[in-house]
């Protein structure tokens, strides 16, 4: 007999965020209404459609009748139309959708660009992807088998499950917290000779261009962030402190779930002192801040993180809570805030915008690269995350190792830089460099972004 299906025309485009529904298993049909459900055989099983499982639903309708002996209807007694489920309008937009989800073809990794003003999540790509129209109906074992054992984990999405070291990209965060607590200013200065060694500790913290003898004499903050200079997070760290460092950074969404419309959100690791004692029963070392200030050691994001920390940043303290419905039949959802915005001072926030500005546009940025042709500003850091630990005396070299090895490449970003509007946070798994692999990413989708906001003004120009 004929029945109702869910299709979803994009196939793996939206898989991961919008995820799919699929046939009422066991476990579900001892939990759920029977009466709500007997008109259907699915319901939601991930993504927007199990979060908003009780919108979509909708109700079934209902007719008393009355029957002669034989069974035929002679009059109905009332009845009750069934009501259509609700329709969800989104921020996710396609062109920005198409655009990440083509550049990472044949990578691992993962993008989420949020609308600063709003929260709103205008493009969430997981790589690789899968078309959610196999599980609508009942996905054949062989097809399960070959997403579910396939290495590079189609099915697991990395936008909010996915928890990497964040690398480099954490150091505009931990520079702004030092700045407002007043641990450094904006005229401290170190000397970054290609290394530090901690009083006590015989194994020095490298720089990554300690081969080239570091920074050298007077770096300040910016130069940190323009350059990446590590040394300057280890020594600050330790004068800062793992306490601030972890306070702060929860407000930036570090450490724990954004609150996105999705199920299923993991929180990373911000780590403190409480934190290592209860996770691993130990007590907390200045080795762990300054691990920590490079966004190493114990430390973890989520690529959706990343991207409600840049977003906080280019908001200048604005704690949006991110999600993607942006209306249910028409109205709109509310905007959400978890605290008031952060009471920090306007020079801090020019400085640590203008220093992110540079990272892109300055001859000494590291994603300088991406620069070229630019019409508008972009504010960013990149960052390289290690999967693997390297011993003080090796150097690491990719072609001695596995690409599952290699590091990952991230980038963070905000742009225009002058009027933030859009930021953006993701890796590319094992993408080694974040300069290389990941920033030119980002400079695809937010070129469609200021593309398609410049054709809607003239649009909306020639209307008037």
């Amino acid at each position: 007999s004929a029945r109702l299906m869910r299709f979803y025309p994009d196939g793996e485009l939206f898989g991961h965020a919008i995820g799919y529904v699929g046939r009422i298993n066991e476990r579900e049909s001892q939990t759920i209404d029977g009466i709500k459900y007997s008109g259907t055989d699915s319901i939601g099983k991930i993504g927007l459609e199990k979060f908003y499982e009780s919108q979509l639903l909708g109700e079934v309708g209902t007719e008393h009748v009355e029957t002669n002996a034989r069974g035929r209807v002679m009059r109905i007694l009332d009845n009750r139309d069934p009501v259509p489920g609700s329709n969800l309008t989104l921020y996710l937009d396609s062109r920005l959708q198409r655009v990440a989800h083509k550049a990472f073809e044949g990578e691992r990794g993962a993008l989420v660009a949020i609308d600063v003003k709003t929260g709103g999540i205008l493009a969430m790509v997981s790589a690789p992807g899968y078309d959610p129209n196999l599980f609508v109906s009942g996905i054949s074992q062989k097809n399960y088998d070959s997403l579910l054992n396939s290495p590079d984990r189609p099915l697991f999405d990395r936008t909010i499950r996915g928890q990497y070291p964040p690398g480099s990209t954490i150091k505009p965060l931990f520079g702004l917290i030092g700045l407002h607590s007043k641990t450094i200013s904006m005229d401290y200065v170190i000397d970054d000779p290609g290394y530090f060694i901690m009083e006590g500790i015989e194994r020095p913290w490298r720089d990554h261009n300690s081969k080239r003898g570091g920074h050298g004499k007077g770096v300040d903050l910016a130069e940190a962030i323009i350059e990446s200079c590590d040394v300057f997070f280890y020594k600050m760290s330790i004068k800062t402190g793992i306490d601030l460092l972890s306070r702060y950074s929860e407000q930036f969404g570090l450490g724990q779930i954004t609150g996105i419309d999705m199920p299923g959100e993991r929180s990373g690791i911000m780590p403190s002192r409480v934190w290592k004692k209860g996770a691993r029963g130990q007590s907390w070392f200045n080795g762990d801040t300054i691990n920590t200030s490079i966004g190493q050691g114990f430390m973890l994001a989520t690529p959706l993180q990343l991207a409600v920390m840049t977003a906080r940043i280019a908001s200048r303290g604005d704690t949006v809570v991110p999600k993607l419905v942006k209306s249910i039949n028409g109205i709109e959802v509310t905007r959400d805030e978890i605290a008031e915005p952060m009471n920090i001072s306007e020079e801090h926030w020019d400085y640590i915008h203008k220093a992110m500005s540079d990272v892109v546009h300055s001859t000494r940025g590291t994603a300088k690269g991406i620069s070229r042709g630019l019409s508008y500003k972009i504010a960013g850091k990149t960052g390289t995350a290690q999967v693997i630990s390297i011993n003080a005396e090796e150097e690491y070299d990719s072609s001695k190792i596995d690409k599952s090895q290699w590091d990952h490449a991230l980038f963070v970003a905000f742009a225009p830089a002058e009027d933030p509007q859009i930021a953006i946070g993701l890796i590319v798994e094992n993408g080694e460099h974040g300069s290389s692999a990941a920033a030119p990413i980002a400079r695809m989708v937010m070129d469609m972004y200021m593309k398609s906001k410049a054709g809607s003004h003239q649009s909306s120009g020639g209307a008037n």
